[in-house]
């Protein structure tokens, strides 16, 4: 295969859906000669956050000097970035090369009447593969969706396992309590501690159950603005880039999974590497800003209510301006949820339905746009969207509903005059 065959093949095999379970994928990793088993795993799961531990937890390992894979999915700005090493996407003769060697594994599979891999589970087999050819110290590996049946979760031991936020999202895959997605989640805890925060009450008792629970304490912050944050944690003083109050709590995670590894006997990790790694550390898609002319865009993949109560908690905390939203959501999303956060901030709405065939329809949107904000009005494309909100009154545009308008909404904004 090409690169762009490659990247169609993987498509095409996402039309089929998801099987959730570990046998077909470890039979599919055995086969492949268990690449996993090559390097140490640190293992993400939650509803939200995970994106942005990873990419702490990275820029701390990368500073430390070792050799670091990470597998996050969904790619917001190109799919390349769903295997990165050192921080940097997997090239794309790369991404052509292993997509075709587990495809033919695959296809043999198949030829023996033996389940057919799942889209997700090629692509973390493709992980693998490359983590280990390239002798990578670590994986930061991301969870797809829950963690118990997750194809990422077929990994026998890992060194850190780590639950960022918890709330409301895939219940009828994950359940309908707190406790039971708790529960999923933490399923992903095998031979290792786990690091997260406190949470409520029904989720803490999920993980109170766990032998090697390390709770983070606090992180106190020192100051806020459009440029980053400065926070305390545990004596030390930090610096970030990322914007929104959640993202101390992220950070936090990956710092005490350092001190933790530290503790292990990970030597090259030290306090100068920690802070160098949080300080550099850029997630593209979460509260991301450009400016163009007179305008601020911000990108942020809010797409459940508990995104989209973080991201209001932000925009009430730094921007004061005018906001005009373009927003767009997958009609299996609770996109009243997140408009019952998000609805009254707005001073324009324009709805779009995002690229796929799980958008739900810019007239749909639009109705439940007008019940917070009556400036509202439907586009048939971003480009349409993206010119209509430049030519708006309002200072701020946000851009949010759905990861997948992100990389259409960044394209249009840079072709702005």
């Amino acid at each position: 295969m090409l690169y762009q065959e490659a990247v169609d093949y993987i498509q095409n095999l996402e039309k089929f859906g998801s099987v959730y379970g570990l046998d077909t994928v470890r039979l599919l990793l055995k086969r492949l000669g268990n690449p996993e088993n090559k390097f140490k795993v640190i293992h993400i799961a939650g509803t939200n956050g995970k994106g942005s531990t990873s990419c702490f937890i990275s820029g701390i390992l990368i500073k430390s000097g070792y050799k670091v894979g990470a597998f996050n999915s969904p790619s917001v700005f190109g799919y390349n970035e769903r295997y990165l090493l050192d921080g940097k996407p997997i090239d794309d003769v790369s991404v052509a090369k292993y997509i075709s060697t587990v495809a033919k594994e695959r296809d043999k599979m198949i030829a023996e009447g033996l389940n057919a891999p799942t889209a997700f589970e090629v692509e973390f087999a493709v992980a693998a593969l490359f983590f280990a050819d390239n002798q990578c110290d670590f994986a930061v590996l991301e969870c797809g969706l829950g963690g118990r049946l997750d194809a990422t979760n077929a990994i026998a031991r890992k060194e850190l396992a780590i639950i960022t936020s918890i709330s409301y999202d895939h219940t009828a895959i994950l359940g309908n309590t707190l406790s039971e997605i708790a529960g999923e989640k933490a399923a992903i805890v095998k031979y290792c501690p786990l690091v997260t925060y406190k949470q409520c009450d029904e989720v803490m008792n999920v993980f109170s159950k766990v032998d090697d629970l390390r709770i983070c304490p606090q992180a106190k912050s020192l100051s806020s603005g459009k440029n980053g944050q400065v926070f305390d944690y545990k004596g030390k003083v930090y610096s970030i880039r990322q914007l929104g109050a959640y993202q101390l709590q992220n950070c936090s995670l990956a710092i005490e999974s350092a001190e933790i590894l530290m503790q292990k006997g990970y030597d090259k990790i030290t306090y100068e590497s920690i802070y160098q790694g949080v300080a550099q550390a850029q997630w593209k898609g979460r509260l991301q800003l450009v400016s163009k002319g007179n305008k601020t865009f911000l990108l942020d993949g809010a797409h459940n209510p508990d995104g989209a109560r973080v991201l209001a908690e932000e925009l009430k905390r730094t921007f004061p301006e005018k906001k005009c939203f373009v927003f767009g959501a997958f009609a299996d999303k609770d996109v009243d949820g997140v408009l019952s956060h998000i609805g009254s901030l707005a001073d324009e709405f324009i709805a779009i339905k995002p690229p796929s065939k799980r958008g739900l329809d810019e007239s749909i949107t639009l109705s439940k746009c007008l019940r917070y904000c009556s400036a509202s009005i439907s586009c048939k494309d971003m480009n349409e969207a993206i010119e209509a909100a430049y030519s708006s009154s309002c200072e701020l545009i946000v851009v949010c509903g759905s990861l997948s308008i992100l990389d259409s909404a960044l394209t249009e904004i840079e072709k702005l005059k």
